[in-house]
């Protein structure tokens, strides 16, 4: 193999032959002067080979990074020929030029592509010398053209899913009406997630019934009876659609949200004696219940310092409410951490009187929906399953979103999480034939 059919095949170019190869080690740049060969140049209407030569049209095109030398150039002389058969002049075919990015070799498209799915569009335009905006319609290209071949693997366990939501931007509420209206709202994703494999199998806009429902259409009706637990947070419209959709599936209530859901609780409870507190100048009160130390006030007990404990226990002889609050929320912890549903209930019961005899408004609430979602609290102390990989998901995807400096296409931001938490990407879509010709 002499030199030049090394270049063509390190470029993924066909059916041409170097006039000659420039380099600059200074700006490592390489400029290779080509032309196509004159008899694989056919008709492209009719197939067969031109009767004479009209003209060279010459194209200057970017193609793969070779080696040290990331700037690399062709200058191409693409054939256009007379056809006797057609009686018109058409240009030869270039199947390696790429059909939407003609000024773009289709290896080059997809290294760039494969690039994007690691880091930003800013960051590939940096490293390839190219435009910043065309290297992001590169990537909405590319994830749309993979999008048509996603299929996820048929050896997929979904006996365990998990859904949750993330935020997306908060907009100008334009459907404000009345002076209290909230003049801005937040839109979310929700996203249907493997906890086993820790991938997003899919995701939809919105964060109720309807985008649940769009994002379990993704899995065939087989696949959506074999669903045997399912872990969301208290959100009632997902949990009508799995009971729906997934009628073997038990519905399991995640106890980051359970613990959540009793620190606001807690919180009100804070706000209201430090409210009291201000009122009666009751100075160390009021510093151990400000705002900055109410993490402090919920920690698990073994979780905490001598001095933390120290203060805390002054803090319970100076405020029985407060001393109350926080020994619900222990007592809380306590019974999730039960290993059987019997030990479960036994000490949900004792929380509950504790509760009433408490006659702390924000915990009788809270008592209420516990009481309401037992059964599906039970489903979590037998199974252990919980949002904790989508919650994960959910950090890389916020961070996905702080790298872009924020998202305005609702379509890109689907695909992007698609591509970095789920099967759209290379690794499990077969993408090999794209850095040849792209079939339309």
């Amino acid at each position: 193999m002499d030199f030049q059919e090394v270049i063509i095949e390190f470029l993924g170019i066909q059916d041409v032959k170097i006039e000659s190869v420039k380099f600059n080690k200074k700006t490592r740049e390489v400029l290779i002067i080509s032309r196509q060969k004159r008899e694989e140049c056919f008709c492209t209407r009719c197939g067969l080979e031109f009767d004479s030569l009209k003209e060279w049209v010459k194209k200057e095109i970017k193609v793969p990074p070779m080696g040290v030398f990331n700037n690399v150039k062709i200058i191409f002389y693409q054939m256009r020929g007379n056809c006797i058969s057609c009686n018109k002049s058409e240009m030869a075919e270039a199947r390696w030029i790429h059909q939407d990015f003609t000024s773009m070799t289709c290896g080059f498209v997809e290294v760039a592509g494969r690039l994007m799915e690691e880091i930003t569009c800013e960051a590939v335009s940096r490293i390839l010398f190219t435009d910043s905006m065309t290297m992001w319609r590169v990537d909405q290209w590319r994830m749309e053209f993979m999008e048509k071949r996603l299929v996820l693997p048929e050896n997929l366990d979904v006996r365990s899913l998990a859904a949750d939501e993330v935020h997306f931007r908060t907009v100008k509420n334009r459907n404000r009406t009345g002076l209290f209206a909230k003049r801005f709202v937040p839109e979310f994703v929700t996203n249907l997630v493997s906890p086993r494999y820790g991938k997003v199998l899919s995701n939809a806009f919105g964060r109720d019934s309807v985008s649940l429902e769009e994002c379990l259409l993704k899995l065939s009706p087989e696949k959506l009876l074999s669903v045997e637990k399912f872990a969301v947070d208290i959100h009632e419209p997902f949990m009508s659609v799995i009971r729906t959709e997934c009628p073997n599936a038990e519905i399991c209530v995640d106890r980051f949200h359970l613990v959540q859901k009793v620190n606001e609780a807690f919180d009100k409870v804070r706000k209201r004696e430090f409210r009291k507190a201000s009122e009666d100048n009751n100075k160390l009160t009021k510093n151990m219940l400000e705002p900055h130390r109410r993490f402090i006030l919920v920690a698990r007990e073994k979780d905490l310092s001598k001095t933390e404990r120290k203060m805390l226990e002054r803090l319970r002889d100076a405020n029985k409410e407060i001393h109350t609050a926080m020994l619900l929320v222990e007592y809380f912890h306590k019974a999730l951490d039960k290993g059987s549903v019997k030990s479960f209930r036994r000490a949900l019961t004792a929380w509950y009187l504790v509760v009433r005899e408490s006659k702390l408004e924000p915990f009788l609430k809270l008592a209420k929906t516990i009481r309401r979602y037992r059964k599906q609290i039970e489903a979590y102390i037998i199974s252990g399953l919980t949002t904790a990989v989508a919650e994960g998901l959910n950090n890389k995807i916020k961070t996905l979103k702080k790298m872009a400096y924020g998202y305005s296409n609702k379509r890109s931001f689907l695909r992007k999480i698609l591509q970095r938490c789920g099967f759209l990407n290379h690794q499990h879509i077969n993408t090999d034939d794209l850095f040849y010709y792209v079939t339309p």
